[in-house]
């Protein structure tokens, strides 16, 4: 009798196993349908929304994009000339080596979207959402980034030249040898941000926040840093000749062996900062708060040098 009753629950078990087999599998082949339908509604222009879908190769020429739901899809190799993506959504998408020269992503949200060796020419990202962003070798030369949100987004290598970033928030980005010449970065956040081997020639920081910021080897030759807070940057052999630093903060600073040659200090708060080894030759110090600054080694405004 027992051995029945244990045929028969086996039975069950298996019965309900391949029940259970079934109904998973018919609703992967519904989903497989409902994507493939979707993937068709989009590419035939009956709609603006495809989460998910493979688009790589698509044209989207002319496309009116705006506030479409493009997010996780795979957008490789796909072309977007005179597309319009406003507001579109196009989070976690892959948009490796994308051709977005003078496209408008006014307030597209792009966080933790593939970027590598994208196109971003004169695009317009005002407002954008580009967190935990990948931008490694992006072109985003003039590109208008007003008021962008770029935290954690990986620049290594990125061009930025003359780029317009004003109020755009790069805390804890990473640009590594990103080359920023000319950029705008007025009220700029670059808090924690890592600019090793970076090239800011010329840059416009003005009222910009680099607070603990790594400034290694980073090139900011003739920059605007007017009332900048660099209180807590670390780096070495930062060039920040001729650099403009009136009423800057640059409090707790460890900037050793920096070039601040003709650098206009004025008004600049050094107080415990670490300025050991570092060239001031013609610097500016006039009313600088030196309180408790290092300056152990340092060739001095008057060219000597410091003890």
């Amino acid at each position: 009798m027992g051995r029945r009753y244990a045929a028969l629950f086996a039975r069950l078990v298996m019965l309900a196993f391949m029940t259970c087999a079934a109904a998973a599998a018919a609703a992967q082949d519904r989903a497989a349908r409902e994507a493939l339908a979707l993937r068709e509604a989009f590419l035939a222009g009956q709609s603006i929304n495809c989460p998910g879908c493979d688009l790589s190769g698509a044209n989207l020429d002319r496309r009116d994009l705006t506030g479409a739901d493009l997010s996780g899809a795979d957008l490789r190799g796909a072309t977007f000339s005179r597309a319009v993506l406003r507001n579109a959504n196009l989070a976690g998408a892959n948009l490796a080596g994308a051709p977005f020269k003078r496209r408008d992503l006014t307030g597209a949200n792009l966080a933790g979207a593939n970027l590598a060796g994208a196109t971003l020419h004169r695009a317009i990202l005002r407002g954008a959402n580009l967190t935990d962003a990948n931008l490694t070798g992006a072109n985003l030369n003039v590109a208008i980034l007003t008021s962008a949100n770029l935290q954690r987004a990986n620049l290594t290598q990125a061009l930025l030249f003359q780029a317009e970033a004003g109020g755009a928030d790069f805390t804890g980005a990473n640009l590594g040898a990103a080359l920023m010449g000319s950029a705008r970065l007025i009220v700029a956040k670059l808090d924690g941000a890592d600019l090793t081997f970076a090239d800011l020639w010329e840059a416009r920081l003005t009222n910009a926040s680099l607070r603990g910021a790594t400034l290694t080897d980073a090139n900011l030759h003739a920059a605007t840093l007017l009332r900048a807070d660099m209180s807590g940057v670390t780096g070495e052999r930062t060039n920040l000749t001729r650099a403009s630093l009136r009423n800057a903060n640059l409090s707790g600073a460890v900037l050793r062996g920096a070039d601040l040659f003709q650098a206009d200090l004025v008004d600049a708060d050094l107080s415990r900062a670490d300025l050991a080894f570092s060239r001031l030759s013609a610097a500016k110090l006039f009313n600088a708060n030196q309180t408790d600054t290092k300056f152990d080694g340092a060739i001095m405004p008057d060219n000597s040098v410091h003890p």
